[in-house]
């Protein structure tokens, strides 16, 4: 890496540029309240407020100036067309979930219950538009980016979708949201080289399927293991001319930053360098954090704040800080409202963090990620650049005074 320089001894050229430099584009944030219209039955995990308190929390930065209004581009989500979603999803799959949900209308009226199209899916009146939605959403922001109106962007969408395979809806998802993402970024824009990195702790098992035989799209996952949906093993690397385009990274129930910091900085950072994006994209799932009621991970908010610091820096290093965060899970309410709202100041340049649950509580054992690291390394031929640690030792963050509670008893 270049020698930082000398700042007490600026040039006057230096000076000049700096003064005329162009101020930074904001964040565009991009979602819709129809997304709320698709409900779920009591008790499901997957419920409206998880984008409503989301969304509260994110609006209460912005009044109270914590979170600068000029730095949000506040953009309408727009339904995903049926040749977008096409172009990872087949066309009777496509049509199959619109006439489910036409059908229950029809049958039930616009006010009826919640019925399952799946293993862990259901559909309810307001469902097909919501997921239509939840698909467009990151196409925005990618139009945002490419216009020069944005420098990134955050699609705050449920459903999630990387759980969608090509034919089937799964793990509370209906289209791949990420992926039709992809395969815009790559037709509209033209950008070619594009990386998906997914942190939810569920594998993002549709995405890899999508593009398991593609050297153009890298998928980066990390997830526990071994947990649903079952794939995502690491020897699950890509086939034919995407062979070695897909980097899983199963990680053991109970793994924390000690194990996810290395694993960003000494193999994420080497997989980018030596595929050069020209756009990232990160499945933002919060269900890693450690209060959440799905997983057995022990990541905090500051620790999600520095892990999307990490992607964003790597979109700024290879193509200009093209980055689109895509909601994916996250299931303890006030968890994820934190996380989501961290995720946004994080794109706009800031290392704040909005947390009043703290870190997870401490434990004995601790993984030996060192020898995790060099597994990956001779698994996928790593070599390069590696990131130096961005802290030492136990890591505390200032924090912005407390906002009211979203939490709430059991949907």
């Amino acid at each position: 890496m270049a020698e930082t320089p000398n700042p007490s001894t600026p040039s006057p050229a230096g000076d000049d540029a700096r003064a005329h430099a162009a101020p930074r584009l904001p964040t565009a944030l991009v979602s819709d309240p129809a997304m709320l219209a698709h409900r779920v039955p009591r008790g499901f995990p997957d419920v409206p407020e998880r984008l409503r308190f989301s969304l509260a929390m994110i609006e209460a930065l912005i009044a109270e100036g914590t979170l600068s209004a000029e730095k949000v581009l506040r953009l309408p989500a727009r339904p995903a067309t049926t040749e977008e979603l096409g172009a990872v999803h087949d066309a009777v799959y496509i049509q199959r979930v619109r006439e489910a949900v036409e059908r229950l209308v029809r049958e039930q009226g616009p006010e009826a219950e919640p019925r399952s199209f799946a293993t862990d899916v259901f559909i309810s009146p307001g469902t097909y538009q919501a997921a239509l939605l939840a698909a467009g959403a990151p196409l925005v922001a990618l139009d945002a980016i490419g216009e020069g109106r944005a420098r990134n962007g955050y699609a705050l969408v449920r459903p999630p979708g990387h759980h969608a395979r090509p034919a089937q809806a799964m793990g509370f998802c209906f289209f791949n949201n990420v992926a039709v993402a992809a395969r815009y970024a790559q037709r509209r824009w033209g950008w070619r080289n594009v990386l998906i990195v997914d942190y939810d702790v569920h594998h993002g098992n549709g995405t890899q399927d999508m593009f398991y035989e593609d050297a153009d799209v890298v998928y980066f996952s990390t997830h526990q293991f071994p947990f649903y949906p079952g794939t995502g093993g690491s020897m699950e690397r890509g086939a034919g001319a995407g062979m070695g385009a897909t980097v899983n990274v199963p990680l053991p129930a109970g793994s924390g930053w000690s194990v996810y910091d290395p694993v960003f900085r000494q193999v994420l950072w080497p997989v980018a360098d030596r595929f050069k994006p020209d756009v990232v994209l990160l499945s933002a799932g919060f269900d890693a954090h450690w209060r959440d009621p799905l997983a057995l991970m022990r990541l905090s908010t500051a620790d999600f704040s520095d892990l999307t610091l990490e992607v964003a820096e790597i979109a700024d290093r290879y193509c200009d800080g093209r980055l689109v965060v895509v909601q994916e899970g996250g299931y303890h309410l006030d968890a994820l409202a934190q996380c989501a709202a961290t995720a946004l100041v994080a794109l706009t340049g800031s290392d704040g963090i909005v947390d009043t649950l703290g870190q997870a509580p401490p434990i004995r054992e601790r993984w030996n990620d060192e020898a995790i690291i060099q597994a990956l390394y001779e698994l996928h031929d790593l070599a390069g650049y590696r990131r130096k640690a961005r802290r030492q030792g136990v890591r505390s963050s200032s924090v912005p005074p407390p906002l009211p509670s979203t939490e709430t008893p059991e949907q």
